[in-house]
């Protein structure tokens, strides 16, 4: 299985839920597919979780990675994020991982 195909199927096995919870189609994810609001909307405790997984499992350094760059957090009394949100896409993470590194700002 390529890097391409390993992400994407980590990506489907956790994040890709079904459209009304326990029944209906799964969303198809793709490298053009966003992480962020607008895509599968995973909230700011799973992309911890996945991000970390990420960076380790597939050996990627995180250079200059901030989470915040592209998930705020939805506590009760968090305050706004200063800067607009970015888009996280999967074709970010993979292209990532075969650098070895993280490609984005």
């Amino acid at each position: 299985m390529s890097i391409e195909q390993e992400i994407i199927h980590y990506i489907y096995e956790n994040h890709s839920h079904k459209k009304y919870g326990f029944f209906g189609p799964r969303p198809e994810v793709t490298p053009q597919t966003e992480l962020t609001r607008g895509g599968l909307d995973i909230i700011w405790e799973d992309a911890e979780d996945t991000l970390s997984y990420y960076f380790r499992n597939w050996n990627v350094e995180l250079n200059k990675f901030e989470i915040t760059h592209y998930f705020a957090p939805d506590f009760l009394g968090s305050p706004e994020p200063e800067q607009p949100l970015k888009p996280l896409y999967v074709w970010m993470l993979v292209e990532s991982a075969k650098a070895g590194r993280w490609l984005y700002d």
